[in-house]
């Protein structure tokens, strides 16, 4: 089990080397030659062409359309496959007399496999999903799994965080985790997808008909594989028309603690 965000995410995904936005090209001609998209440029001059390199460069990938270090031109991002706590059933099968179905030992799964990006997982989120159970009693729960933890000096330990409880690597065996989280197999996103994905960054929330406007020719197939994976999710605009905006997990995958973070995408490199 590795650090409450790296044990779900190893299975699938590693981040690549983040790397200084690489220089747009100035030119229909320079866009043509890399093999990229010529568009109408975006708000504020901005064409989808640029925004997918400056994009990509994020990532370690000079060039989106090809040529990088990655195969086909496909970037490799960390993807989150963990379900959501709603979607998990906690079963009714035999249990030993060791392990019996209870609020500490329900608690204590929740926690192992925890929320996605690492989230602190609420007491009053556990206790909505047991019967008869007070948020209090689920902080006195997550408290004593702490002590028992502590007491038994267990490699993983359970802290309060926030406004919740997350179990982690302790701090001297979080090494072990980063050693998975290096092999993990790396998810491919094609120059059609990391379009989609800077048109969104940088222009959201973007409802489907305005991707033509913005110069991205975004897929039904593409929009749902990004949805699927978690990078990014279809919610109201502020007029209520559906739109498409980026996830927690999206700033995860790109080390950004907010939005506001993405660099500039006709910035020069620093």
């Amino acid at each position: 089990m590795a650090t409450s965000k790296s044990r779900r995410t190893g299975r699938d995904g590693a981040v690549p080397p983040q790397a200084t936005p690489a220089p747009a090209a100035d030119s229909q001609t320079q866009t043509a030659a890399a093999g990229g998209i010529t568009a109408a440029p975006a708000d504020g001059g901005l064409s989808i062409d640029r925004l997918a390199r400056a994009f990509a460069s994020m990532m370690g990938v000079a060039d989106p359309y090809g040529g990088g270090a990655p195969t086909d031109g496909d970037a490799g991002v960390e993807v989150d496959p963990s379900p959501n706590l709603d979607e998990e059933d906690f079963g009714s099968g035999e249990h030993d007399a060791a392990c019996r179905v209870s609020p500490s030992t329900i608690l204590e799964a929740l926690l192992f496999v925890g929320l996605p990006g690492g989230t602190p997982l609420g007491a009053k989120q556990v206790a909505a999903l047991m019967r008869g159970v007070r948020p209090q009693e689920i902080d006195d729960l997550a408290a004593e799994l702490a002590r028992k933890y502590r007491a038994n000096k267990c490699p993983y330990e359970v802290v309060s965080l926030a406004d919740g409880w997350v179990m982690r690597l302790r701090e001297e065996y979080a090494s072990l985790g980063r050693v998975i989280e290096s092999r993990a197999r790396l998810v491919r996103l094609d120059a059609d997808a990391l379009d989609v994905l800077a048109v969104v960054a940088w222009n959201q929330p973007v409802a489907r008909d305005r991707f033509v406007d913005l110069g991205c020719d975004a897929s039904p197939s593409v929009l749902r594989l990004l949805v699927r994976r978690g990078l990014l999710e279809l919610a109201p605009g502020d007029d209520g028309t559906p739109s498409y905006r980026t996830t927690r997990k999206f700033l995860d995958v790109f080390h950004l603690a907010r939005i506001e973070d993405l660099p500039e995408p006709n910035a020069p490199p620093a």
